[in-house]
């Protein structure tokens, strides 16, 4: 009973200290995945086409988006309904993962009797910590919430069939194993595909508690054969065979895949730091300037960080028979990053990251505790109260964190506050100010936020920057000339990243829709085009370059070149094969009587668009009705 309580008063203190933040705003890329759902609400689209027309991931993520298509039901497109969603899974994430806990700590013999209490002082801190609130408070991270849940219910999955296996119980232990376990993975991979994790979890498990158990050897051997080892064959087979897929994405970043995983050393001791000494203050939204590591010195904390991880693992593996929960909690912890922290092109940092890597180092310094003598001798407290004043003093000071963090979040003013106070060269942070500012009217603070990105060491940064100032120029209605326009594009990058792709997309619709001094419509187009002449060693198939490919043929159809806008548009196409690229290129060849090209591409485009898909479907009836004309 005492362990449910704890964990009872934990969920309601999370509920508590979070819901201050519920009101927040939406931030990043909430807009642009909830943003279906305002117009579902509306009638201008199917909950179809909200579920299942997602392009996140690989996979689209349908069962989030699903989530959120309930949250909107019931509540509105409102913030408060979204993020009352996540804390709702975030209390269930905690239930489930006690249930995980719990039976780990079950197979540690010296922390057995106190398994269900020390899951709840487990539970009860990741509810709590204050990492967790920028997922919580961030209505799109539900997706990160969701893969966690299914991913523990796989695990809970796993123990429950494993148990089953050790009772002799094969008519059980095989359909959980072999059913229910995959459907829970299935479920974790359509809500965010870092839930791939879940069998290399369960090895790490098998490794900590149950290596030296003899039954029925053949089924766990299908289990992670079936599981494990033939997904592994096929990642290796297709960095192999097609490694752009996996890996092409690098092109668009600034580090490459080696000096990422350098840098990821760094990552994972920073987040062991804020982990186990939460600091608050420097925690938030803005770590997109987190440094790569370009050598094991430079910075020297590169080298510092390996070798802590190095040394670290090699305790847990010394330590695995006595402290069986601290080789599961650590290697738990590093596991469940792989997928975010590993080979993929990803941003460097970002804390909702630790979302479900959180639950094992906790569990790490929790199963420490079974190295202490049983006999300790104390003056004061006996064991028990001792522990129970460290975990209480820990769970009062995650809850006052957390707490300051939802106040924080309650405004966007206030996030963005802290995050230049503490991360004055991000670009994002400088981004939002800069449009903060230009909503309220204070365009000499959009100016003074541009200034900062143009006096930045990254060069990209920098060509952001200038782009953006050209803009604002003519927000103001500034006589731009195209000298001007020249001189910010010759600071782009040999490569196109997805930082320049928006700032020139917001160039041209202010040109478009207001004019901007001397410049056109087909000075904007010329620049663009400029720029991708400039990034020619990069691949056609990079996203940014296709989209920005894209962004020139829709600039030159509107400058009324049409010649060049198909050219564009063709190499868009051809590197993409992305359905509002085709929509537009039909409608290019119908309106310059193409008529051949025109059909073949209107029947490719049928094929491959989905019914439900309002928008593009008015589209293509364009590009139809041209083609009726010929």
């Amino acid at each position: 009973m005492p362990a449910r309580v704890v964990l009872l008063a934990a969920m309601v203190l999370t509920a508590v200290v979070y819901w201050a933040g519920l009101s927040g705003p939406f931030i990043f890329d909430d807009q642009p995945n909830l943003e279906p759902i305002q117009r579902w609400l509306a009638g201008d689209t199917t909950w179809q086409a909200v579920v299942f027309g997602n392009e996140s991931g690989l996979l689209g993520r349908p069962v989030s988006m699903g989530s959120f298509v309930l949250s909107a039901y019931f509540g509105g497109h409102t913030t408060f309904a979204y993020k009352l969603g996540n804390l709702i899974v975030h209390l269930l994430c905690g239930l489930v993962g006690w249930q995980v806990i719990r039976r780990l700590l079950a197979e540690d013999a010296r922390l057995a009797p106190r398994a269900d209490l020390l899951a709840s002082v487990v539970v009860g801190l990741w509810l709590l910590h204050p990492i967790n609130a920028s997922t919580v408070l961030y209505s799109v991270q539900r997706m990160a919430q969701l893969s966690t849940l299914f991913v523990l219910a796989s695990l809970w999955t796993y123990l429950a069939a494993r148990r089953q296996l050790a009772a002799g119980r094969l008519g059980l232990a095989v359909p959980g194993l072999f059913l229910l376990f995959p459907l829970f993975v299935a479920a974790g991979l359509m809500s965010k595909e870092n839930a791939a994790v879940a069998p290399a979890l369960c090895l790490v498990i098998e490794l900590a508690y149950f290596l030296a158990r003899p039954e029925h050897k053949r089924v766990r051997q299908a289990f992670f054969g079936v599981f494990l080892a033939l997904p592994a064959i096929a990642v290796f087979a297709a960095l192999f065979l097609a490694p752009d897929k996996l890996i092409g994405s690098y092109s668009e970043r600034d580090f490459t895949l080696a000096e990422r995983l350098l840098t990821q050393s760094r990552a994972l001791m920073d987040y062991v730091g804020t982990l186990l000494v939460p600091r608050t203050p420097l925690m938030g939204l803005y770590t997109d300037d987190f440094a790569a590591s370009t050598g094991l010195f430079s910075p020297a904390t590169t080298a510092a960080s390996i070798l802590a991880l190095l040394l670290i693992s090699a305790l847990a593996i010394k330590l695995r028979k006595r402290a069986p929960s601290f080789f599961a909690g650590w290697f738990f912890f590093l596991v469940a990053h792989s997928v975010e922290s590993g080979i993929l092109p990803l941003e460097l940092y970002f804390e909702h990251r630790n979302y479900l890597p959180g639950f094992g180092l906790i569990l790490a310094v929790v199963g420490l505790t079974a190295l202490l003598p049983e006999d300790l001798p104390l003056n004061v407290f006996s064991p028990k109260q001792l522990g129970f004043l460290i975990a209480g003093g820990f769970a009062a000071a995650f809850a006052m964190g957390t707490l300051g963090r939802a106040n924080v979040w309650q405004a966007e003013d206030t996030i963005l506050e802290q995050g230049l106070k503490h991360h004055p060269g991000s670009l994002r942070a400088q981004l939002t100010r800069a449009t903060i500012s230009m909503r309220q009217g204070n365009l000499q603070g959009s100016y003074d936020a541009f200034a900062d990105l143009v006096a930045s060491k990254h060069p990209r940064v920098q060509a952001v920057g200038r782009i953006s100032w050209v803009t604002l120029d003519c927000i103001s209605r500034k006589p731009v000339t195209k000298g001007e326009l020249r001189h910010a594009i010759s600071y782009a990058r040999p490569s196109l990243s997805s930082s320049e792709v928006p700032a020139l997309r917001l160039l041209a619709r202010v040109v478009r829709e207001q004019g901007c001094g001397e410049l056109t419509n087909a000075d904007v187009a010329d620049a663009v085009a400029s720029i991708l002449d400039r990034a020619a060693n990069q691949p056609d198939t990079a996203r940014a370059k296709w989209l920005t490919r894209f962004l020139a043929a829709e600039t030159y159809l509107q400058a009324g070149n049409i010649a060049q806008a198909q050219k564009q548009a063709e190499l868009a196409w051809n590197a993409s094969g992305d359905l509002p690229v085709g929509v537009l290129l039909a409608q290019i060849y119908a309106g310059r009587g193409m008529k051949p090209e025109a059909e073949h591409l209107v029947v490719t485009l049928r094929q491959h668009m989905k019914p439900y898909d309002k928008t593009g479907q008015a589209e293509l009836a364009k590009a139809e009705a041209l083609l009726a004309k010929l």
